[in-house]
């Protein structure tokens, strides 16, 4: 395992990862450490459960293509709204689509190669393979009215950052995973 700090968001940067969220407002303050919470541990539990079926194992591209999944690799640097992506899972279709320009520029900041990074960033998405496949989505974990007028509620929303959350909480736990095992042998 290479030596670098993981350039995933930790546990304390979790609360900021829901303030960014467009239902923010909608969360009653209350909720919102329990709700954080929740998804950390989710995407913990799911990196230990996974950690273990795969002896150990930290090559998510094999890990990903014996669950099925097909990985395309894109030739870009995907910028949208001004924010950089690195991957996405297509739901249905079983695709993680991987962009390599963005992963090279992300590699280069963080002092890593791009089969690392490529490897890091997979895990994030397998969490959410997993999401769809095993887990449940974290984002429906809770909802809030997607409408409020007055007394009215109408309809139901969940928090999209609540599975980014999970997602970071599983890359980061299976990489410490992944070192306590190395440090061991």
């Amino acid at each position: 395992m290479p030596d670098f700090s993981l350039p995933f968001p930790g546990r304390e940067l979790a609360q900021q990862e829901l303030s960014y969220d467009l239902c923010y407002d909608r969360i009653p303050e209350q909720d919102r450490e329990r709700i954080v919470e929740m998804a950390w541990q989710k995407g913990c539990d799911a990196a230990r459960r996974v950690f273990q079926e795969q002896n150990g194992s930290t090559d998510f591209f094999a890990i990903a293509r014996a669950s099925g999944l097909k990985l395309l690799e894109k030739d870009v640097d995907y910028v949208a709204g001004g924010q950089r992506y690195f991957s996405d899972y297509i739901s249905g279709q079983s695709v993680v689509n991987l962009y390599v320009k963005s992963i090279d520029l992300w590699a280069q900041q963080n002092g890593m190669d791009r089969r690392t990074a490529e490897n890091l960033i997979l895990s994030h998405e397998y969490f959410h393979f997993l999401e769809w496949t095993k887990l449940g989505l974290t984002s429906r974990d809770y909802q809030v009215p997607m409408l409020r007028l007055g007394p009215l509620s109408i309809g139901k929303t969940g928090i999209r950052a609540l599975s980014e959350i999970g997602a970071h909480a599983f890359a980061r736990t299976y990489y410490e995973l992944a070192q306590q095992q190395e440090e061991r042998q």
